[in-house]
């Protein structure tokens, strides 16, 4: 069970990670739509995503066995949001329905990577403890 010191810290951390993916977007949109660059975007979430992970568990100062709650705690922050502005206000992420689109699917990418990266932690994290 997460305390209210945590849930608060992981609501903290959800809203910073969406406004720094968020102005990453805006700020380099080129990066999901140029033929080079798009893969790379995608390949560079791998690291980003585990080093979130890393930064959720140690910011939050999360046990092993509670780190899948607070990843999932701030992919539910994020995507919440997400899912509003590409609903309400697409044009947040970039000047057309191409960058808002590609733009949720880099962002639904980088919280599977997470969700997976929690995972693995969690269990490296038991295994360790056994």
């Amino acid at each position: 069970m997460l305390t209210r010191r945590q849930v608060g810290i992981l609501f903290l951390l959800g809203g910073a990670f969406w406004l720094s993916a968020l102005a990453y977007l805006r700020g380099l949109p080129q990066l999901l739509t140029d033929p080079l660059w798009n893969p790379l975007n995608f390949a560079s979430t791998v690291s980003v995503a585990w080093t979130s992970v890393y930064l959720i568990r140690r910011l939050a100062g999360l046990a092993p066995d509670q780190i899948m709650a607070g990843v999932g705690l701030v992919g539910a922050v994020v995507m919440v949001a997400d899912g509003l502005a590409l609903n309400w206000f697409p044009r947040i992420y970039g000047p057309d329905d191409t960058v808002s689109r590609q733009a949720g699917a880099w962002l639904l990418w980088g919280y599977g990577f997470s969700l997976g990266a929690a995972l693995l932690m969690t269990r490296r994290a038991a295994v360790k403890h056994r």
